[in-house]
Formats: structure tokens, sequence, C-alpha cells
């Protein structure tokens, strides 16, 4: 009996412990979209030239207007699962070469909009990026890396190209690619004539429905706590009797 109770008492603590902690990462999602909204809401103007950065991660905040002068390798990124219109899909993302203030050459990320998935996954689109140097205006924008429990670093498909990426993990890209991929990238504006369709309003899950489910949650941790809690309370009153 005292191990069955041990047992229950663990396998109880540690069920409140997953539904706590899958609470507070709720809260945490609900708080990085705020600041993404925010972000969004309030991006900058004049444009900025990211050629006379150094450092334009350090430098420059999300969504500011930019632009950038280099040359689009002919290989390029699928960043995968991708949604537009209800339709799956990959946003392309161009490899632009360029030279910062740094004059030193540098790889920027460019996400030049979206395409539908192949008639398979084995089949990747080929697609024709412009050839020659291209002046590419856009939004500034840092990738949020996020780590699932059970999943293992970022996924990089690198066998072939078109490399298929599930996040624009510019480490793990670098690594794969041996490429000086930088931790940043320009959303290329929708108004210009590159590229595919594209939208960069964020359309994903708001803070307010985040923090419902970080409700739902901690809920669950309080109910398996007081089941616990009766069932235990139970078992002594039988045995006294």
């Amino acid at each position: 009996m005292r191990k069955g109770k041990l047992l229950a008492t663990l396998l109880t603590v540690l069920a409140i412990a997953i539904l706590v902690k899958l609470g507070f990462w709720q809260l945490d999602r609900a708080n990085e979209k705020e600041q993404l909204f925010a972000d969004y809401a309030n991006r900058s103007t004049p444009t900025l030239s990211l050629n006379t950065h150094r450092a334009p991660a350090t430098a420059i905040p999300r969504f500011a207007e930019v632009s950038v002068q280099g040359e689009l390798l002919e290989n390029y990124l699928l960043l995968d699962n991708q949604i537009m219109d209800g339709q799956p899909g990959y946003h392309v993302i161009g490899l632009l070469e360029a030279n910062l203030a740094d004059a030193r050459q540098h790889i920027i990320m460019i996400n030049m909009g979206w395409v539908p998935w192949g008639e398979t996954r084995q089949q990747r689109p080929e697609l024709q990026l412009p050839a020659g140097k291209v002046t590419i205006n856009g939004y500034f924008y840092e990738p949020n890396i996020s780590k699932i429990w059970g999943m293992g670093d970022t996924l990089v498909e690198s066998d072939q190209w078109p490399v298929r990426v599930q996040q624009l993990d510019a480490d793990a890209i670098r690594a794969a690619t041996q490429l000086p991929i930088q931790p940043y990238v320009v959303l290329l504006s929708e108004s210009a004539e590159l590229g595919w369709p594209r939208q960069w309003q964020p359309q994903v899950m708001k803070p307010t429905k985040h923090r419902a489910y970080a409700f739902q949650w901690f809920s669950l941790a309080i109910a398996c706590l007081l089941v616990f809690w009766f069932a235990s309370r139970s078992k002594k009153i039988k045995t006294e009797e």
C-alpha cells in the first residue's frame, strides 16, 4: 500500500508540474505575440540601408523598413508548413549575398513569398530567382526560434537544393549549408514586383487565446491536485473506520 501511495503521489506531482509548465509556456507565448503585434503596429520609417550597418541585428527594430543591395544566389531555402488561403505550402527564402559596413560578404535571408507544395513531398518547387544585382526593399525581421518538447534540433533537410527547413534558425542553416547566414530576415515588400504572394501582417494566434489555454492548463493542474487530495482523504477515513 505504501508503495502504491508513493507511486500515486509521484505521478500526481509529475502531472501537476507538466500542466503548470504548459500554462506558463502559454503565458510566455502570449507575451511574445503581444510584442509581435506591437512591433508591427509601430514599424518605423524612413527606410534604413542594411549595407551601411555593421551589425543590423543589434541596431534595427523588428518590422523597420529597410533596403539592401546584393545578388541572389541561384539556390534558395523553403520554409515548410506555411498556410495561405487554407492551402499548405512554403515560403521561398532567397539568399542574398551582400556587403555590409564591415566590408565582409554576408548571406541575408529574403522571404520572397508563398508557393504551394508540389504534387508530393519529395518534389520540391523549382523556381527561378532574379539574376544579377538587385535592390530589396522590405521589413526587417528576427525569427522567433521555438523549442518544442520532445523535438530535437531544428530540422534542416540539406540533402538537396532547395534546402527545406522547419524554422529560420540561422545557426542550424549555417552549419548545414556552410554559408555565412545572418540571424535575421528581410520580408520582401508586398508592393515589390519580385517574388510570390505574401502578406506580412501577423497571422498568428492572438494573445488572448494563449491566455485562455494557459487558464485551462492551470485549471487542470488544480483539478488534478483536488482529485488526489479527495482520494487520499477518502482512503484515510476508510482506514480509520
